[in-house]
């Protein structure tokens, strides 16, 4: 697994932007991802001095689900899962089940709150806050609700579910840039029944914006607006 750091100039202004250190990854498959979180943590709860990262990425199709369902997923409806051709993952962070899978813009901040002066509340808003910035920049409006994630109008585009271990951050958010949403219809996205899901590239479509908006072109716009707040 190769990993490459990266850095952003706002160009508009030619000012730089201070930014959370931040790696791409790709394709990953989930149980990787995982394990690197899970060291990734491990080394920034042994050493103070090591840094916050926004790990960045895109996953083969995969669905998840998180604590609260842990062991009442039906064996029945992992198998019907995986027979679709995703891997099947029962998580700790918080939320129910969701889809993984490419055009899909999915990030694990990796941070210590108390950096930040956040509460975990606080922390899932300003997430929140981030994706709606970031959408914004491509002309697409969004908002946050009572149900956590950001949404453009009565559809999800970014999913949100975290694990906080003695105050560090793990798991994140997952943004549909041109994902192939048809994955979604076999769950009901995040416990959520009669919600639809929606991506970047369907909101440009639905403006007679015949435009595929990729992961690779969101990443130095998030990363910009993480940089104003982390």
């Amino acid at each position: 697994m190769s990993l490459f750091f990266s850095t952003f100039r706002n160009t508009l202004t030619d000012v730089s932007i201070p930014l959370l250190p931040y790696v791409y990854l790709s394709q990953v498959s989930y149980a990787k991802a995982l394990d690197l979180q899970k060291l990734l943590v491990r080394r920034r709860l042994e050493n103070k001095n090591s840094s916050d990262l926004l790990l960045l990425l895109q996953h083969p199709p995969t669905y998840t689900t998180g604590r609260r369902n842990m062991g009442k997923t039906m064996n029945e409806e992992a198998a019907y899962l995986k027979n679709l051709g995703a891997q099947y993952f029962e998580t700790l962070r918080g939320g129910q089940t969701t889809f993984h899978g490419p055009g899909q813009l999915v990030g694990y901040p990796i941070l210590d709150l108390r950096n930040f002066k956040l509460s975990v509340r606080c922390y899932v808003a300003t997430i929140e806050r981030v994706i709606i910035n970031t959408c914004a920049a491509y002309g697409v409006a969004t908002s946050a609700t009572k149900n956590t994630g950001v949404w453009a109008g009565d559809d999800k585009i970014c999913a949100i579910g975290i694990q906080v271990q003695r105050f560090v951050t793990s798991h994140g958010f997952a943004l549909n840039c041109n994902t192939d949403l048809n994955w979604f219809d076999h769950i009901t996205p995040c416990g959520l029944k009669d919600k639809k899901m929606t991506s970047l590239t369907k909101e440009f479509n639905k403006q007679g914006r015949k435009t595929t908006i990729t992961v690779e072109q969101i990443i130095p716009t998030l990363c910009q607006h993480f940089g104003y707040v982390f």
